[in-house]
């Protein structure tokens, strides 16, 4: 349901645009128009309805009348886009012609948009008879549900603390030094214990604390994840990487197979006592291929393994004493989890909630994942009353307990599911196209969700908020407990990116096959059964598919993981495609990409394909494209056709590529990422001028190779990026980066900056009190070179700073009371006798006498690599 509701949504004001002057349409098209618009407006109100009831409450012509409410939506939108495909403007493509070529060009243009307006208008007269048919039904199933509150949010940092802290949390130290002590003994033969349990109960949590707890007794180790349908060439890198990240810091590159692959890691094992996890085995076969990968060296080495399934824990073990049974936990150490997670502590439930919580908590039945989720649905209510917690208990159904643990598990994440609202509800199930045991980048999710359109601006939005739109979806999926942090930057505490716990995600999988949400195609499913297909998602095989035409002209997203992509030679045959993401897929030796050109309407274009070492000039064709990420191809050269996409919002690609001056015609870009190196004077200004243009840039990371920075051109460009986020300006000569004073004029130019990392030789007092009025700069290091200078920080200068870092060899710098109020890290890198030209006396007057602070001052000075992250 919450998949028509979005697909609605993305129509209705495309419908809007079309009833503007620009694009000049009949009366009776208009008026067309606007009755589609007040039917659909109509049918998404019963829609919001229906999807606060969950699939197994709905009668199935209700869902079936939601189903054809979807399909409805994504004919019209599908119309649309080949109307405003063929009505683009193209007159950058006729500034190079004379003045008859233009003419003709333009004469032409005039003609193909007189015929789509004639197209869209057949095109809508028709959808709107299906659309009365649609609406003519929805009286039949109207369901009254609760208004659902949109307030974005940004992550918890309870949630962070509690992954942080789990064994604390969960009070799983028992089960950990049980399982310690079955490691131990007095052979020095390589000794492996296996967990096992069913999902949820924390298998994965227990063997991490087991590896945090020993691993500094052995000479290397690696925490490694197998999952239900596991790539063995993966998962021997995986353990290479882990087990030296130096040695091996290019194994993923490499095209070895399974077989050499063992190889090098029984060779790299022979002399060495390790600690190896290996997590989530399904099948006892995979096992018995994976040992043989692991040398016997009779060193004390160690494994653990996690399994669900009891027949694969006996085949990873010699003796049954070597099998640790998980447990679900104690009520204590339930109720700890749960408070933990929705008050302030372990122990602030109020006394009104006390009954109704453990009444909650025995549905639980101790399952970890059953209470972390309830938990982080009570979290987010408004208010903490007794009713709104009796209703989730009466909700969650049967719980857990008897033969049927894994359906009541479902049961209860399927209740936290239906409470999302219906934004969230579709940015979830885009999960399910992704492989298990994922580690899921939040600004790649992030990009899907805005060209798919389940992130979209508002008449009160720009679209340069879309990712702030974006990340605080993100942050309430972890709030939820729907998401689990993966990596949390260092500094900031954001959370880069996530994993989706195996429950979860067999939940979303169910509703993504309920509502036809994907198609996932692997060496076990048969494409056989499709029939309609919007999205694809191939994974981990070598299979040719051959998918029917019928089902082609629908799909709009096609996703390949670690798959042979024989079906891309026909890649032209999906007309409305708009999604493209390949990653670690193999083309055949003959293949090139010519047909992208093809795909008008494609918004999202990532290739993260070693095999993949060139960009057709066709590129140009695609004027919707938002995203193009070409990070892990071999790609090193752009098309001098890339300046076309003037609705490209983020360029990624790698270090290697060189960007012409033209890249300022790119005026919507957000994001040039990772990072931007200049190697002479000639490109260095050239490129400092084109990016005055891209005023939309939220991440700018630029390193200098050489002694050329372009000051003054550096400091007006700076100036115009009034939507910048985060400023990186390194440098690999010995004099830094020089910044005048202009670059950071006036703080009004700059509002929206967070991050600074910049290498210079000097910084005038003036420009660092122009830094200091930054309004949201939360994270400052400068790398600093040349002479000594002296800095006076004045009282309320960096308002907003939490993170400080200063690394010189020559510095003196003085605190006023009253600077950098909330600050709580403070590093300072000096030579050893300049220490007492810093002013400490600030650290016993108030603020910062009443805080906590991190304070720490090195004599020696790092090497430059540590401040370019």
């Amino acid at each position: 349901m919450e998949l028509a509701m979005s697909a609605i949504g993305v129509v209705l004001p495309r419908l809007a645009q079309l009833l503007t002057e620009e694009y000049q349409l009949q009366t009776r098209a208009k008026k067309n128009i606007e009755s589609l618009s007040r039917e659909l407006a109509a049918i998404q109100v019963a829609l919001e309805k229906v999807a606060k009831v969950p699939a197994d409450q709905l009668e199935p012509d209700t869902k079936l009348w939601a189903s054809n409410a979807k399909e409805l939506s994504y004919d019209i939108d599908d119309a649309l886009d080949k109307f405003f495909v063929r009505t683009v403007g193209h007159d950058h493509e006729h500034a190079d012609l004379g003045f008859l070529e233009k003419l003709v060009c333009k004469t032409k243009d005039l003609l193909k948009k007189a015929k789509a307006r004639r197209v869209i208008s057949d095109a809508i007269s028709d959808i709107r008879e299906l659309a009365k048919e649609v609406a003519e039904l929805r009286e039949r199933y109207k369901v009254d549900g609760p208004v659902v509150n949109h307030a974005a949010t940004t992550v918890d940092p309870r949630i962070i603390a509690l992954h942080k802290d789990m064994t604390e949390a969960i009070g799983i130290d028992e089960a950990r030094d049980q399982v310690i002590s079955m490691l131990s003994g007095r052979s020095d033969e390589l000794k492996v214990v296996s967990i096992v349990g069913f999902g949820g109960l924390g298998k994965t949590t227990l063997a991490r604390a087991v590896h945090d707890q020993v691993k500094r007794q052995f000479c290397c180790g690696a925490f490694v994840s197998v999952g239900q349908n596991p790539d063995l060439k993966k998962v021997f890198k995986d353990t290479l990487h882990g087990l030296d990240a130096e040695k091996y810091k290019d194994i993923h590159n490499t095209t070895m197979d399974e077989s050499l692959l063992m190889g090098v890691l029984r060779n790299f094992l022979q002399d060495k006592k390790y600690f190896v996890v290996i997590d989530d085995i399904w099948d006892e076969k995979v096992w018995e291929y994976i040992k043989c990968a692991f040398y016997k060296n009779n060193l004390g080495s160690q494994i653990i393994t996690t399994t669900r399934n009891f027949t694969v824990s006996k085949a990873c073990c010699s003796k049954d004493d070597e099998i640790y049974r998980m447990k679900p936990l104690s009520r204590d150490h339930s109720k700890r989890l749960f408070y933990k997670r929705i008050f302030q502590h372990e122990n602030g439930c109020p006394d009104e909630l006390e009954e109704v919580s453990t009444d909650i908590l025995k549905k639980c039945g101790g399952v970890p994942l059953a209470i972390i989720t309830i938990a982080g649905l009570l979290a987010n209510k408004q208010v903490h009353i007794r009713h709104e917690w009796c209703n989730v208990f009466n909700s969650i159904g049967r719980g857990l307990k008897g033969d049927h643990k894994v359906e009541d598990m479902k049961k209860i994440l399927s209740f936290s599911y239906y409470d999302l609202p219906p934004h969230l509800k579709a940015c979830l199930l885009y999960l399910s196209i992704l492989p298990e045991d994922s580690v899921i980048d939040r600004d790649h999710l992030v990009r899907i969700w805005i060209a798919e359109g389940v992130v979209r601006s508002t008449t009160s939005q720009h679209e340069n908020m879309l990712v702030d739109l974006g990340h605080s979806y993100f942050s309430e999926l972890i709030n939820r407990s729907m998401l689990q942090p993966a990596d949390i930057h260092y500094l900031s505490g954001r959370v880069l990116s996530c994993r989706v716990h195996d429950m979860v995600l067999e939940l979303i999988i169910d509703l993504s096959k309920e509502e036809n949400f994907v198609t996932i195609l692997d060496h076990e499913r048969d494409t056989s059964l499709v029939s309609k297909v919007h999205r694809l998602s191939l994974q981990n095989s070598k299979a040719e598919y051959t998918v029917p035409d019928a089902t082609v002209t629908k799909v709009r997203s096609l996703y390949g993981f670690s798959s042979s992509i024989n079906i891309m030679l026909a890649v032209s045959r999906f007309p409305v495609l708009r999604v493209l993401d390949l990653d670690d897929c193999h083309f055949e030796g003959s293949y090139h990409l010519k047909h992208l050109g093809k795909l008008f309407h494609l918004r999202y274009l990532r290739i993260s394909c070693k095999s993949v070492e060139k960009l057709p000039i066709e590129i140009g064709n695609l004027e919707f494209l938002q995203t193009l990420d070409l990070i892990g191809s071999s790609i090193k050269e752009l098309p001098r056709t890339i300046v076309r996409l003037r609705r490209l919002m983020f360029l990624r690609f790698e270090n290697a590529i060189t960007l012409s001056d033209r890249i300022g015609a790119l005026t919507s870009l957000q994001e040039l990422s990772p990072r931007i190196i200049i190697y002479d004077y000639p490109s260095a200004l050239s490129f400092l001028k084109a990016l005055y243009n891209l005023t939309e840039l939220r991440v700018l990371s630029i390193r200098f190779s050489s002694n050329v920075t372009g000051d003054k051109v550096l400091s007006q460009s700076l100036c115009s990026l009034r939507n910048l986020r985060e400023l990186i300006l390194m440098a690999s000569c010995s004099r830094g980066v020089v910044l005048l004073p202009l670059c950071f004029g006036s703080p009004l130019d700059l509002q929206y900056l967070s991050r600074i990392v910049i290498d210079v030789s000097e910084v005038h007092q003036e420009t660092f009190e122009n830094l200091g009025r930054l309004p949201a700069l939360r994270v400052l290091e400068i790398w600093k070179k040349g002479r000594t200078e002296r800095w006076v920080i004045g009282s309320g200068a960096f308002p907003c700073l939490e993170h400080c870092f200063f690394v010189s060899s020559k510095i003196s710098v003085v605190f006023k009371s009253g600077a950098m109020p909330k600050v709580y890290r403070l590093c300072l890198y000096v030579a050893v006798e300049e220490y007492r030209d810093i002013n400490f006396d600030w650290l016993g007057e108030p603020p910062f006498a009443s805080r906590s602070i991190c304070l720490d001052y090195h004599w020696e000075i790092p090497s430059l690599g540590g401040g370019g992250g």
